[in-house]
């Protein structure tokens, strides 16, 4: 897999969240191939940027991890619920 490939799976997992925060790739340059994904955002828009670990291992294992965790804190397109006049 190329680092343009990389991004791209980066950028989409960006995208599927909302653009919420950034994704950063670490990877280890002692003879090992492993890496790991950090997920980095603000909780709040003043706040200090806080940081989420996603994943560890391989590049196969890390992207991986990014599609679970981004099944679960992707952004949900629920129409707001309307209530009915009384």
């Amino acid at each position: 897999m190329t680092i343009e490939e990389v991004q791209a799976r980066l950028r989409a997992a960006q995208a599927r969240l909302g653009r919420e925060g950034r994704f950063a790739l670490t990877l280890s340059l002692d003879g090992r191939e492993e890496c790991y994904i950090t997920h980095w955002f603000r909780p709040e828009p003043h706040a200090f940027e806080d940081c989420r670990a996603v994943g560890s291992g391989t590049l196969s294992e890390c992207l991986d991890a990014l599609d679970r965790y981004v099944a679960v804190n992707r952004v949900r397109d629920e129409a707001p619920v309307l209530m009915a006049a009384e």
